[in-house]
């Protein structure tokens, strides 16, 4: 791709029917490709039938597509074999499916679970529940004042009793970027802990590498690449995804079942019990391949400049204040007003068509640490432009000047 990203646009039909919209919300939710709308309407439409059970042709050719489509992703995210990725319905699923699976095999009264002040909600009440009830303890790291993840106090709550350490890949509030590959070095070198990456607000932006990495799970949502809601992935390293137990218990998973005891499938199919989200699957290859032909050095210029333009002009707004000045920051831009709530806000911007997040962002404990209620948040993408960057300073103005 020659790095036209306004023209992408284009290629996203919600945008070709609302031209008038500044789509700024993409860390809830990326608008979906075309060609993983059609790849979904086609399944659906020409294809339909359930996988692994079939003789018959659509059955057979179903089955294979699915396989293909689990082949892909295991590509894409740099895994050894396709057997190491699981589909599930989203982020949140496949953090709950590792924390049930794992916890119930490896954790126990007194061991400790690491976590970081900056972790969505998804990678931090499963972690604090399976504590609880294993006896266990849930640390949480801090985050500076410069919104980083603070390596001092990383280090310090690092023990021979941390058992797996949770860490978010990109903050959906701040926007930064964690430098994995020298955490995950700590933690190996330090305890060997487990290791799992939350990969939501990261999977957009290119291929990623679980292998140099060195994490041993990574959890991602399908909505946050351009495709549909309802279709996740969590990457295991095998070695031990082959030590855990099921999650859920049905057809499919299971190789014999007897009347006392019953023996169970490998992985994947050890994980999805029951019809899988076939088209869901295939929608998502389709999206891969597309964020495949994108050129990521053209694109991270083009945040830049959005993301230079957001901050000199909010730094000139009296009383408002942004989150997070990491230099290593994704197209994720947070700030908080110390007179006007960030709903107020958000709501007059969406009058004039500008989609912005308001709240806290199911990040609470960050939003304690930076002593604000809640923050607006914009979030852009591939199709953003710099116009629709001065939209959202004039509108944020505007807004400021009617409260």
């Amino acid at each position: 791709m020659d790095g036209d990203f306004p023209a992408l646009a284009r290629q996203f039909p919600l945008l070709v029917a609302r031209p008038g919209l500044a789509y700024l919300d993409n860390a809830a939710t990326t608008q979906l490709h075309g060609s993983a709308i059609g790849r979904l309407c086609r399944f659906l439409g020409e294809e339909n039938a359930t996988v692994h059970r079939s003789a018959c042709a659509l059955g057979s050719d179903a089955t294979v597509a699915y396989a293909g489509a689990r082949a892909s992703v295991a590509d894409y995210v740099g895994a050894d074999m396709a057997e190491e990725i699981v589909f599930v319905r989203g982020t949140t699923e496949a953090i709950n499916l590792a924390a049930r699976c794992w916890g119930k095999a490896f954790l126990g009264p007194g061991d400790e679970i690491l976590a970081s002040a900056m972790e969505h909600h998804s990678n931090f009440l499963p972690w604090q529940e399976l504590a609880r009830e294993r006896g266990a303890s849930l640390q949480c790291c801090a985050v500076t004042a410069n919104g980083e993840l603070d390596r001092e106090d990383f280090e310090k709550k690092l023990s021979e009793r941390t058992r797996l350490v949770a860490l978010v890949h990109v903050s959906n509030v701040l926007g930064t970027v964690n430098p994995l590959e020298e955490l995950i070095r700590a933690v190996k070198r330090r305890t060997g802990a487990a290791v799992l990456v939350d990969g939501a607000q990261r999977i957009s932006s290119g291929p990623i590498d679980v292998k140099k990495l060195g994490c041993d799970f990574y959890a991602f949502s399908g909505h946050k690449a351009f495709a549909p809601m309802g279709i996740g992935v969590l990457y295991g390293r095998m070695a031990l995804l082959d030590d855990l137990p099921p999650y859920q218990f049905g057809g499919g998973m299971v190789e014999r079942v007897g009347p006392e005891r019953s023996a169970y499938k490998k992985s994947p199919e050890k994980w999805e019990a029951g019809t899988p989200n076939v088209a869901g699957a295939l929608a998502l290859q389709s999206a891969l391949e597309f964020l495949r032909t994108i050129d990521w050095q053209a694109y991270a210029g083009h945040c830049q400049k959005i993301r230079t333009l957001l901050e000199e002009g909010v730094k000139a707004l009296p009383g408002v204040r942004i989150l997070g000045n990491s230099p290593e920051k994704a197209s994720i831009f947070s700030f908080a007003s110390d007179r006007v709530h960030g709903h107020d806000i958000a709501a007059a911007l969406a009058s004039r068509d500008i989609c912005v997040r308001a709240g806290h962002h199911c990040a609470q404990p960050l939003h304690a640490a930076f002593a604000v209620p809640a923050s607006c948040r914009a979030s852009f993408s591939l199709y953003n432009t710099l116009e629709e960057g001065e939209r959202l300073l004039d509108g944020l103005r505007w807004a400021l000047s009617r409260f």
